[in-house]
């Protein structure tokens, strides 16, 4: 019986629990998001009607993407929500006390509602590095530029395998396009035949496939003159390095394959492709960042590793104040979690800014302390709320 007794509770608990984080998370996310919309509703109108779409459909387009981070960077909030709620409730409801009147612990008690906000932690790291990623073009766009015509900043960018800086004047995402792009070559074999750097009127990027490698085709080759004369270059593994219309049919006349290591999205300049790309992207940009650049995407990464962690003790220091005051509010709870998690969550970000612009507090240093200091705090206060 007890052990029947005991499923009937878990699923009942995970039941209320997904209830009440559906709820929640609709309710802030759909708050945010008509703040945005009616923010920016013209747009939204205007490129209805320039496209001939019906309205939801661009606002489908617009904000799915857009929900995906808006639970990937409200999950630890939504979980401990969640969590309190269902806590406050049963409370509310004599349900605890039945419970623990029948002799089942806190901690068996809140052990389902524990399961449940990892799994939503877990969920959240999967949108961020398998979904999030696909959307990179669209999340970076404003209502102002929704065709993704609008010119995007470049960064460039070294290549090792060519041995070259991969350049231009800008991006045009939505192509995968590099308007007047110049690769200025450092050495190496296309050094040698295209008399170090290769111009062109515009670039598009190509993943690789059977027949070749991934690059960039150039189009409008003014440097060197007469590329269409030139040989395909190979390099020592036999891949080709460079290809032209004289030995590939394929590529347009005036123009030119360049092999790359350096993907489309490596270019993007600014700040803000760095939080819809992946760990691993973020990873690939180190090779080509100055020593400023590299501190900052090292302590962007060492975030990214440890924020399950993060939303696992804001759910861990906030669960104690919920078991402890039950006698309270549930509003008075709820304020008082959000306190001390916004004050954790305030310690995080302070020190990683401190990281990042200064080299007072080494990256890893930055953003591992606070869970050295937090998890294990957070764990002994849930302890001290079983037995209280």
């Amino acid at each position: 019986m007890p052990s029947i007794l005991g499923t009937r509770i878990d699923r009942y608990m995970v039941a209320m629990y997904v209830r009440v984080l559906v709820i929640c998370f609709v309710s802030l996310c759909g708050l945010i998001i008509v703040v945005h919309l009616f923010s920016n509703l013209d747009e939204f109108i205007r490129f209805a009607k320039q496209s001939q779409r019906p309205l939801w459909s661009v606002l489908t387009e617009y904000y799915g993407p857009y929900t995906l981070t808006v639970f990937e960077r409200l999950c630890g909030i939504l979980a401990l929500l969640a969590a309190m709620f269902v806590v406050a409730w049963m409370h509310r409801t004599n349900e605890l006390t039945s419970l623990m009147a029948a002799g089942i612990s806190k901690r068996r008690i809140v052990r389902p509602l524990l399961f449940c906000a990892i799994a939503v932690i877990v969920a959240a790291v999967t949108v961020r590095e398998l979904a999030i990623p696909r959307y990179q073009d669209r999340l970076d766009r404003n209502p102002q530029d929704l065709t993704g015509d609008y010119p995007r900043q470049i960064k460039p960018t070294y290549d090792a395998t060519i041995q070259g800086l991969v350049q231009g004047r800008h991006l045009l995402p939505a192509r995968q396009e590099i308007v007047s792009p110049v690769i200025k070559l450092y050495g190496g074999p296309l050094a040698e035949v295209c008399g170090g750097k290769i111009v062109g009127s515009s670039a598009r990027f190509l993943p690789a496939d059977e027949h070749r490698p991934a690059g960039y085709l150039i189009l409008g080759v003014t440097f060197p003159p007469d590329v269409d004369a030139l040989q395909s270059i190979v390099g020592l593994d036999g891949r080709p390095l460079l290809l032209t219309h004289r030995d590939a049919e394929w590529v347009p006349p005036g123009g030119c394959f360049v092999a790359s290591e350096v993907e489309f999205e490596m270019l993007r300049g600014g700040s803000a492709w760095k939080q819809f790309a992946s760990t691993l992207e973020l990873i690939n940009h180190l090779r080509s960042q100055n020593e400023r650049g590299r501190t900052q995407l090292e302590v962007l990464i060492h975030q990214r590793m440890v924020r399950p962690l993060v939303d696992l003790s804001m759910v861990l220091l906030g669960l104690p104040i919920v078991l402890s005051r039950l006698d309270r509010h549930v509003f008075w709870i709820a304020g008082a979690c959000l306190l001390v998690t916004a004050g954790f969550a305030g310690l995080v970000i302070g020190l990683s800014a401190v990281s990042s612009q200064s080299n007072l507090i080494p990256p890893m240093v930055a953003t591992w302390l606070p869970i050295l200091i937090a998890l294990p705090w957070g764990y002994a206060r849930l302890h001290a709320a079983y037995e209280s």
